[in-house]
């Protein structure tokens, strides 16, 4: 070992090259330092989710389990394109929000939470709240050159400008094809659920929200969004289920950041569930829930963010869930993890996101289904053979 104290007096150059020589040992033992212990710290996860999970292959270039799917559907969470995100757009454009995901988000039907109002007036009225989100009709037309097909509007942001930044929102979904539900100008427009006919299938969406503001739900004399009060849900969704064979409910609600569902979110999905729906699609906490089963419905309690400006690490770990329906009535259920960076969801694939795969697919992996891994999925099954009861040849 050298005595660097015995070289004290030594002259400037041997000092001064001896100092640099610490300076470099010290920055290597911590650069090695802080690489192992992570990677420590991702063997030691993936160590205690063995037994439950195995180890991950590389990553999937798209979906799987498509080749013999009746129906297929992928839904992801929150979407909002303004605030902050809008930096994003300024230097890499729209569509490079959602290309990295682009594969993992085919299917016949492609579903999110638009948690924004979309216009490009710059004149609208402002509701009496300290958040408001918005942005150009550009959004809209981003989310259909990506894939999706329907976005859920009861939530407390569709009506951050107004019965006027709803109508703009409406027409600006209407222009590029999108279909909507939970709000509405009027009472009719916002109770009216949404029918999408997938070859012999008949697809019924419906949206409700738990979180609002006053003077934000529908009423006889007013527009706006659809109040998850089993009230007004409860008929809706049986009817929905006698016209419809897949009911697809989204529910806007839960406590912001928590990580498990709240004994109100769990009354109101077993509502859902005995009313008839088949998938419960849940959103508003920013971060993802698990994943469980009532009976034959499948209930996401949260899908966490999709395309969002929050920074907080659970806020951008979500995933996309995937559902394909067999000939056979075997439901698949895929749930494919993606971390946001700069406001956009992005696969995992570094040699370091093992670590946050393994966070996502606990945080997702919820009671009644038998879970297991194919890939960079976490996959499950159940019987929705009744969903293929009704439909037509």
């Amino acid at each position: 070992m050298t005595d660097v104290t015995a070289h004290a007096d030594a002259p400037v150059g041997l000092r001064g090259r001896l100092q640099r020589r610490l300076r470099r040992d010290r920055r290597r033992a911590a650069r090695h330092a802080t690489i192992g212990g992570a990677i420590a710290l991702a063997a030691v996860l993936g160590g205690q989710l063995s037994t439950q999970i195995e180890t991950a292959p590389a990553v999937a270039d798209g979906p799987i389990g498509d080749d013999d799917a009746v129906f297929s559907a992928a839904m992801v969470g929150d979407v909002m394109f303004g605030r902050h995100v809008e930096r994003v757009i300024e230097r890499h454009g729209h569509d490079a929000l959602l290309h990295d995901v682009e594969p993992w988000l085919e299917g016949d039907y492609v579903s999110a939470n638009l948690e924004q109002v979309i216009s490009d007036e710059d004149d609208l009225p402002e509701a009496d709240k300290l958040i408001h989100l918005s942005s150009g009709s550009e959004a809209a037309a981003a989310l259909a050159g990506a894939g999706f097909t329907t976005v859920s509007l009861a939530n407390n942001h569709a009506m951050d400008h107004g019965i006027p930044g709803l109508r703009d929102t409406i027409e600006a979904l209407d222009d590029v094809g999108i279909a909507h539900a939970g709000a509405g100008v009027d009472l009719d427009e916002a109770v009216r659920t949404d029918y999408q006919e997938h070859g012999d299938l008949t697809v019924a969406t419906l949206s409700f929200t738990d979180a609002f503001v006053e003077g934000f739900i529908a009423r006889s004399f007013q527009g706006g969004v659809l109040q998850a009060d089993p009230g007004t849900f409860g008929p809706l969704i049986q009817q929905a289920d006698q016209e419809a064979d897949l009911v697809i409910a989204h529910f806007h609600w839960g406590e912001e950041y928590d990580l498990s569902p709240n004994a109100d979110q769990r009354e109101l999905a077993r509502f859902a569930a005995e009313a008839g729906a088949d998938i419960v699609v849940g959103h508003h906490p920013h971060v993802l829930m698990p994943v469980e089963r009532i009976d034959d419905t499948l209930v996401f309690y949260s899908l966490g963010n999709f395309v969002f400006d929050q920074g907080w690490s659970r806020t951008r770990e979500s995933a996309i869930a995937r559902y394909h329906l067999g000939a056979d009535g075997t439901a698949r259920v895929e749930l494919l993890p993606v971390y946001l960076r700069e406001a956009s969801p992005q696969r995992l694939d570094g040699p370091l996101d093992a670590y946050r795969r393994a966070r996502i697919f606990q945080r997702l992996r919820g009671d009644e289904l038998d879970w297991e891994r194919d890939g960079t999925a976490l996959v499950a099954e159940l019987d929705h053979g009744h969903v293929l009861e009704g439909a037509q040849p």
